[in-house]
């Protein structure tokens, strides 16, 4: 069936960040600050080739009347389907105990249309490739790696919410940290267990990044996520709708 092997071709010409094997770290000198890489992976000819396969199986499933018994269920504001996702990895940096590895994540192929994720998700493993985003991709974050060849359970990330006080402009930007991906990591970490010292190393070695990057390139941290440095506070919470509702007339009343 042609649509079945346009699947199972559009699956398998795309990278994941969620099933690809873990890269060797890399480690220039011992571990000293380096800035991060500016140029994105060159991703155009897999996206080129991802979205003539998926346009070919988008046209070939409406001139067959395919209908899906049922899509995949998602949140209403989910976003949309994306398709495939790889990892830029810069060199890791050496802290108190261990290294910090930056990470960013792009998205191969996004807006994939309703009707060939349907069709996608017929076939086992298909979700490890297709996601639903209202932002694709991830910025830049920091991989905590007990050792140059074990990475953790845990990760670092920017609180990209946060202002700075008007009374105090000097206050440090905070930096988080929080759990992820543990199925796949070498060790679990305990960042219950990391002292002062370690997590202001942490923070020397990630804050000289604010300064060369506007804070939009980083990943927000979760809103669960435990503080590195300064080790008190929590995370600027997302604008609620209803907020944000509520600045609309004001902005018309003062013009």
């Amino acid at each position: 069936m042609k649509t079945k092997a346009l699947a199972i071709e559009l699956l398998q010409s795309v990278p994941s960040a969620y099933r690809k094997q873990w890269e060797d770290t890399v480690i220039i000198g011992d571990g000293e600050w380096q800035e991060l890489p500016t140029d994105p992976p060159p991703l155009g000819p897999i996206r080129d080739n991802a979205a003539r396969i998926a346009k070919e199986l988008d046209n070939a499933l409406k001139e067959n009347n395919w209908q899906p018994t049922r899509l995949p269920s998602v949140a209403l504001d989910a976003g949309a389907w994306s398709l495939g996702s790889v990892d830029q990895r810069a060199s890791a940096r050496k802290i108190h105990r261990g290294y910090l590895e930056p990470v960013r994540r792009f998205t191969i192929l996004e807006g994939v249309p309703d009707l060939v994720v349907a069709f996608l998700a017929r076939i086992p493993g298909w979700d490890d490739f297709v996601k639903r985003e209202n932002h694709p991709g991830v910025g830049w974050h920091y991989h905590y790696l007990v050792d140059r060849t074990k990475r953790s359970d845990a990760l670092l990330a920017w609180d990209t919410r946060w202002q700075s006080p008007p009374d105090k402009p000097s206050t440090r930007h905070p930096l988080f940290g929080e759990k992820h991906g543990e199925g796949k990591a070498d060790v679990h970490a305990k960042p219950w267990l990391w002292g002062a010292k370690k997590k202001q190393s942490m923070y020397e070695l990630c804050s000289p990044d604010l300064k060369r990057w506007p804070i939009h390139e980083f990943r927000c941290a979760s809103s669960h996520a435990d503080p590195v440095w300064p080790t008190t506070g929590s995370v600027t919470p997302m604008p609620s709708p209803a907020a944000k509702s509520d600045e609309a007339p004001h902005k018309t009343k003062r013009r």
